[in-house]
């Protein structure tokens, strides 16, 4: 050293001792470190990346979802309903007891004529005759005897002959009446009225009267006959089977059809 400044010898040993001491120090380095800490990296990178993708995934599902429009719920349309049914009505007259209009002078039957006028009562009942047989001493043939009924006043001389088909009473038994008929009343038809004559009608007379019965005018033809024609409406009653006359006056009472 020359007046205090240290001369260039001296410098560069000083600088060569720092280089062998930090020469000295020095360490190479530990390769498994470095390995482990490049697999370290790696993971982190690639759980990013990861993250980074599903982040990408569902960011459009999401957006999705949100830009699906709402749907209100749907309410099931009610079930149709039957109309109501109409109240019952009161039930239908019988076809022969509708009144008629104002030119009309009778009622209709189930064959479309009339039964009886317009102007007779259809309310209530009434008493009408009804003509059984009475057996005589001595006689061939019984008479005829009338009898008093109630029967409904709607289609009266039609309920009267029902009545007289239905056939005698306890009491008109009792009484000593009989008839031909007993519960025959099924085999009539329909009554209608042709002007003043009334028609009856019926399915058949088999086996009200045995076949050597000869009182057929007087047991099934007169009470018939006299049922009818007691109404001020009926001047002349006629009857046929099945619509037949002939079937009635020629076959059953072995007589001519009348004119």
């Amino acid at each position: 050293m020359t007046d205090g400044i240290p001369d260039a010898e001296a410098t560069r040993d000083a600088l060569r001792r720092l280089a062998g001491t930090a020469a000295d120090t020095a360490r190479p380095p530990d390769l498994r470190d470095l390995r482990h800490r490049a697999r370290r990296r790696r993971v982190r990178s690639v759980t990013a990346a990861g993250l980074v993708a599903a982040a990408m995934v569902a960011v459009p599902v999401g957006v999705a979802v949100m830009a699906a429009p709402t749907r209100e719920p749907q309410l099931a349309a009610p079930a149709p309903t039957a109309p109501a049914s109409p109240a019952p009505s009161a039930a239908s007259p019988d076809p022969s007891d509708v009144p008629s209009t104002a030119t009309a002078s009778a009622r209709a039957t189930e064959t479309g004529g009339p039964i009886q006028p317009a102007t007779e009562p259809t309310i209530g009942t009434r008493q009408v005759k009804l003509f059984l047989l009475r057996e005589q001493a001595g006689q061939r043939c019984p008479r005829v005897v009338a009898v008093t009924r109630e029967v409904p006043a709607r289609s009266v001389a039609k309920e009267a002959l029902r009545a007289l088909l239905d056939g005698p009473t306890p009491a008109d038994r009792a009484a000593g009446l009989t008839s031909a008929f007993d519960g025959d009343a099924h085999r009539f038809r329909y009554l209608k009225l042709e002007g003043t004559n009334a028609r009856a009608d019926f399915t058949d007379l088999d086996g009200i009267l045995a076949p050597d019965d000869s009182c057929e005018k007087t047991k099934l033809l007169e009470p018939m006959r006299r049922t009818l024609e007691q109404f001020g409406w009926i001047e002349q009653a006629r009857f046929s089977i099945r619509g037949d006359q002939r079937a009635f006056y020629a076959d059953v009472l072995h007589d001519r059809v009348p004119e």
